[in-house]
């Protein structure tokens, strides 16, 4: 534009230039082209002009354009990102109850699992005394069917043992003892049967007395006092029927006293002693459940 004003300002001057020469210096032709070139000139920067105008109206034409598109993006945008967040509150929405219903579910697994464990538990204390009852059923029956010992030939002459009181011999305080057991009077049962061994020790029943001693020790969950008693069985008295049911009892009664290495040498023991025993399985269940190998390996005991 300043350039357009500083012709416009030079045409003027130049005319007056020329015509202040005296008329008689230029030559007509040279003022008549002098004037085409100036109207050609001024023809040319009309058109400059005019150009500019036309370049300038389609420049303001693409900003306006340019700023309507702008803000409708701006407006597309916004609209897509109202519709986003609705969308995604939507999901949450219909996610959470679905979320709280699993961990609703969670919990509940949780809980059965915790009471599953607890019956397990419960179950396997029941086993082990239901295994205990059929023990103590199958002691009774063997002590039922050991025969009795015999009475004394009428013509012998017997002594009765010092301290033992009048009236009592030694089948009846077998019957008295055994009876009172099954019924279940295993305080008085315990005295007895320990008479009968104090009193009867060379008889044929005291192995089986001194069995019933640790049976019941056995059941009142005194273990230690179980173990020795079984242990009695074996120290005191040559192999007889009860042996090898009280070597696997003092290794019973050493495992639940929890008395682990004690226990898995006598089930070693027993195993070597007994390897066809009916007893012989559960031996083996135990020494796994200790976590050692069911190897049979004798116990070395003293000599009587």
């Amino acid at each position: 534009m300043r350039s357009h004003k500083f012709i416009f300002t030079l045409v003027p001057f130049v005319l007056v230039t020329f015509l202040s020469q005296p008329v008689h210096a230029q030559k007509r032709e040279d003022i008549l082209s002098i004037q085409r070139d100036v109207a050609q000139l001024q023809d040319q920067l009309a058109q400059m002009r005019s150009d500019q105008d036309q370049k300038l109206t389609a420049l303001q034409s693409m900003l306006k354009q340019v700023l309507d598109d702008s803000a409708h993006l701006s407006m597309v945008v916004g609209t897509l990102e109202r519709s986003i967040g609705d969308r995604i509150g939507q999901q949450q929405i219909r996610m959470e109850a679905p979320m709280a219903t699993m961990g609703v579910k969670v919990d509940q697994t949780t809980d059965e699992v915790r009471s599953l464990r607890e019956n397990m538990a419960d179950l396997s204390k029941r086993v082990g005394n239901l295994d205990a009852k059929l023990t103590d059923i199958s002691s009774a029956i063997r002590t039922i069917n050991t025969p009795p010992v015999a009475p004394p030939a009428a013509n012998a002459t017997t002594s009765a043992p010092p301290g033992l009181p009048p009236g009592v011999n030694a089948e009846s305080l077998w019957q008295n003892a055994t009876r009172d057991k099954l019924s279940g009077k295993d305080d008085l049962a315990l005295t007895e049967f320990n008479d009968y061994v104090k009193y009867f020790p060379q008889s044929e029943n005291a192995p089986a007395a001194q069995y019933q001693i640790g049976d019941i020790y056995w059941k009142a969950k005194q273990y230690d006092d179980a173990a020795l008693a079984f242990d009695a069985v074996q120290e005191r008295y040559a192999e007889n029927p009860k042996s090898p049911d009280a070597l696997y009892m003092k290794g019973a009664s050493l495992m639940a006293g929890n008395r682990r290495p004690e226990a898995i040498v006598e089930f070693k023991d027993f195993l070597a002693r007994y390897p066809n025993h009916s007893l012989a399985a559960k031996a083996q269940g135990h020494l796994k459940t200790l976590g050692a190998s069911t190897t049979a390996v004798p116990r070395t005991r003293k000599k009587q």
